[in-house]
């Protein structure tokens, strides 16, 4: 079904599932009538098959200069979203100067073209368009959104900031204060450290993804530093560039084709990210923070890349574990023993193995207490077959969500560029749904033997060593080592 089809189906469905069976109020205007008891529902609705989603089929097209132009129509909408992925993110950056990728793309639209960050800021206003910018790990992202009949007008002024920045030095200082504030204020932030220091002893401070920019490697960020990048890996050959709404590529493929000509080059070969050893045991790294009222947890080690083949049962593991309200992680420490308010867990999958996560922020006294429950849920959900209660639950919960990433164009855009970015197959979703209902207990439990390691775990505490390292001392799950702060928030 298209998704305009599809959202129409999931509102049609609200509202019925939704309706009032109280009786129409009589009597005088605003009387209220209250209904019989045996009126309300006695019993949850019991959630329908999932439906399928089939996305218009993307149209792929190539520039001369190398770019790769991905067309995703729907003609009644007025709007265009253009993503323009580059092969920039930060496993791209040179090993001693971490943060550059980011500080790259964000200053790409604080004057381009000639045009300052307000004169750019004002064309983009005039004609009703949104542009931003950004970097993640595996790419840098370039955004527009606006009314298909201005389109034209908007082109240019994406590919003036796309590869003719100006990176003005009075921004750059700004930026870059800004940044050094941030760094500087994250050393009282206990969430801020305990992320830090999770990322640094997963990976190492050799591996991409277990760099850590700095204020000192900040300070070093010139123009001629941002510069060079720019123009090391802001080339078309590579990228790719994703439209979503009323376009249509006979159309505008000649008129990119003008826009984009003078942009040359192909970007150096993406670094090969290898995926970072499992340590031999678990280990406790305590990080003192006196006085915390609460404990940042942190447990966790590797996990996989975006592309592997278990990625289906391993999103059904990780809904049931911690992917959700009512996951196990949450109802034991947040509803059964009232130690926090909230516990999750994650995989965060890239073109290299990223790592998995669970996390929660406890009362300091019970911090102990927290690290065995995740223990023991890590080890019950490797041990025991989920039930086909827990199951059911976990994959509706998955399916049922998947329309909500496709409600706008940019959401489209969003979506089609990971499949881009990790060379999956551009008909992914269409065969999402029922791949993943597929999913049994065994293959729960299957990935979870194999991709859960709690006992090669990094486990990171962010509190009051005072107050709990005697009772972390005392835990079975390996030695506390003590950490500085400083050593990860620089």
């Amino acid at each position: 079904m298209k998704l305009r089809a599809l959202t129409i189906g999931f509102a049609a469905l609200l509202t019925a599932g939704c309706a009032s069976t109280a009786s129409t109020p009589t009597g005088s205007p605003g009387a209220v009538v209250t209904p019989a008891a045996t009126e309300f529902p006695l019993t949850p609705p019991q959630p329908g098959p999932a439906p399928t989603l089939t996305l218009p089929a993307p149209e792929r097209r190539a520039l001369e200069n190398g770019l790769e132009v991905i067309y995703v129509r729907e003609a009644d909408l007025p709007l265009v979203h253009a993503t323009l992925m580059i092969p920039a993110g930060s496993t791209a950056e040179p090993g001693d100067i971490p943060g550059l990728a980011n500080f790259t793309a964000d200053m790409l639209d604080e004057g381009a073209g000639g045009r300052d960050a307000l004169e750019l800021a004002a064309a983009l206003d005039l004609i009703g368009a949104r542009l931003t910018t950004s970097a993640g790990i595996d790419a840098a992202y370039i955004n527009l959104t606006v009314l298909s009949d201005r389109f034209s007008d908007a082109l240019p002024l994406l590919a003036d900031v796309t590869y003719r920045p100006d990176f003005p030095q009075p921004d750059l200082e700004r930026l870059r204060q800004q940044r050094i504030t941030a760094l500087t204020a994250a050393r009282d932030e206990p969430s801020a450290i305990a992320a830090n220091a999770f990322t640094r002893l997963v990976f190492g401070e050799d591996h991409p993804y277990g760099r850590l920019a700095t204020t000192e490697t900040t300070g070093r960020i010139d123009r001629d530093v941002l510069a060079e990048f720019h123009e090391a890996h802001y080339k078309p050959a590579g990228s790719t560039l994703i439209l979503v709404g009323d376009v249509d590529p006979d159309e505008m493929h000649p008129e990119l084709a003008r826009v984009f000509a003078d942009w040359t080059g192909r970007a150096p070969q993406p670094v090969a990210v290898s995926d970072a050893p499992l340590p031999a045991d678990t280990r406790i790294y305590l990080i003192d923070k006196p006085g915390a009222a609460q404990s940042e947890i942190r447990i966790g080690h590797v996990g996989v890349a975006r592309d592997h083949p278990d990625y289906y049962a391993l999103t059904v593991l990780n809904t049931i574990l911690g992917g959700s309200f009512t996951s196990r992680l949450n109802m034991n420490l947040r509803e059964t023993h009232g130690y926090s308010y909230g516990a999750r867990s994650s995989f965060a999958m890239r073109l290299g193995a990223g790592p998995f996560m669970a996390s929660s922020a406890v009362f300091t006294a019970v911090t102990d207490s927290a690290v065995v429950q995740f223990f023991e849920e890590l080890g019950r959900i490797r041990d025991e077959a989920v039930s086909q209660d827990d199951l059911e639950r976990a994959k509706n919960y998955v399916a049922l969500g998947l329309p909500r990433q496709f409600e706008t164009v940019g959401g489209v855009a969003a979506q089609i560029a990971d499949l881009q970015l990790y060379g999956l197959s551009m008909d992914y979703f269409n065969q999402y749904v029922p791949r993943l209902m597929a999913v049994t207990a065994e293959d729960v439990q299957r990935v979870a033997r194999e991709y859960l390691r709690p006992d090669q775990a990094v486990v990171v505490v962010v509190g009051d060593r005072e107050q709990v390292e005697a009772g972390l001392r005392a835990l079975p799950f390996g030695p506390v080592e003590i950490r500085q702060a400083e050593e990860v928030v620089q």
